[in-house]
């Protein structure tokens, strides 16, 4: 099997866009078709209420984009349904030949990182072919994430510079040894642990998460990690446009990834929307967001030096 970043870039070139749709499973938001008949909200009817929603979301969006991002609290949060949900969700999804990007921004001490590594991206575990981790225990708590990511040609982005305004409370502290942010010591930490993960494609395995909300951070994060592939949350619903998510891509127009959740799966007005018609207005708002993304990423590119 090829590495996930050589597998996330062909993804990116067949579809013609870099463009992710966020899953985030809110039962009281989703169309009534979807719950109509399911009664109370027992495990079977969690898991089937969420399975039937993203099986619709992924058949609209299978042909549009490269890839989806299921956020695991959103599943969690109605306990084994959701989880057992979630695990149709990453099934039905790589049926589909969409990539999977487990956002559950895990990680702990060392034996403990190798174990949420295993549940999400082992053979035996749920399969998804990517995940997001915390670095805030340190290199050790990362390694394992790597060394499976090597084992099952799975990839891992690693917060760096978050979209909400509170990660200036830790993420902008200047470190005493350097003078410089904290985030930027983390994002040369990711690029050295991803040298040895670096596909055909010339990118690595190892990439990072920095909000479209950013961009200047985004900027200067881009330099330091000439070859990690960037995760770009906070497009459209969190603030961020399409002109700040592009300062994380790179000169060709690639390394990166933006995502966007509500504004694809929840913008669709009234409740009562036929199946066909929410089906039309996932592909719309997908198609919306693929163009301006796309806009963006060319005039980027143009500019670069």
């Amino acid at each position: 099997m090829r590495a996930f970043s050589d597998r996330l870039v062909e993804a990116i070139r067949s579809k013609g866009n870099p463009c992710v749709v966020g899953l985030d499973p809110r039962i009281e938001l989703m169309p009534d078709f979807v719950k109509a008949g399911r009664g109370d909200l027992t495990r079977e009817a969690v898991c089937g209420i969420l399975s039937d929603f993203h099986e619709v979301v992924l058949d609209a969006v299978a042909g549009l984009v490269p890839a989806v991002k299921p956020q695991l609290a959103f599943f969690e949060q109605y306990g084994l349904g959701g989880m057992e949900a979630f695990a149709n969700t990453v099934r039905v999804a790589r049926e589909r030949g969409l990539l999977v990007i487990a956002d559950g921004k895990r990680n702990d001490i060392a034996s403990t990182a190798e174990a949420y590594a295993a549940a999400f991206l082992g053979d035996a575990g749920f399969q998804a072919h990517a995940m997001t981790v915390n670095p805030y225990l340190g290199r050790d708590s990362l390694t394992p994430f790597v060394e499976v990511c090597k084992r099952c040609r799975a990839g891992m982005f690693v917060l760096v510079k978050n979209s909400n305004a509170g990660s200036k409370d830790f993420q902008d502290q200047r470190l005493e040894s350097t003078g410089r942010p904290l985030y930027e010591a983390i994002a040369r930490m990711v690029d050295e642990l991803g040298r040895d993960l670096v596909g055909e494609s010339g990118y690595s395995s190892v990439g990072a998460v920095v909000g479209a909300t950013f961009p200047e951070e985004g900027r200067a994060i881009r330099a330091i990690m000439p070859q990690a592939f960037i995760l770009v949350p906070g497009y459209g619903a969190q603030g961020g446009s399409a002109q700040s998510a592009a300062a994380c891509f790179d000169e060709r127009g690639l390394g990166a990834v933006v995502s966007s959740s509500r504004g694809i799966t929840y913008s669709f007005g009234d409740s009562g929307i036929s199946r066909e018609g929410y089906v039309r207005s996932v592909r719309e708002n997908a198609l919306r967001m693929i163009e301006d993304v796309c806009g963006a990423v060319r005039n980027h590119s143009l500019a670069s030096p």
